[in-house]
């Protein structure tokens, strides 16, 4: 199986801002800051807009936030 992606690395390859996904999801540029930290809070409805708007499938935003909460906890891991 290959990589997954985050959000933030699916948003970045198709070269699009922040701003513009937010404008079209109708929220402001901080909850979808919030939402690439944390693509679990994102409800259905946004992320059907997001995918489609990203050329993605709805699978690659939910597997998205699985790979960035496992990108966390590998962060949070204190080697001696």
């Amino acid at each position: 199986m290959g990589e997954r992606l985050t959000l933030e690395e699916w948003r970045r390859a198709k070269n699009i801002s922040q701003e513009k996904i937010a404008d079209v999801c109708g929220v402001h540029v901080n909850t979808y800051r919030i939402w690439e930290k944390s693509p679990g809070e994102i409800r259905i409805d946004n992320a059907i807009k997001i995918a489609d708007f990203l050329n993605i499938s709805l699978d690659d935003i939910i597997l998205s936030a699985n790979t960035t909460q496992r990108s966390k906890a590998e962060t949070k891991e204190v080697t001696p």
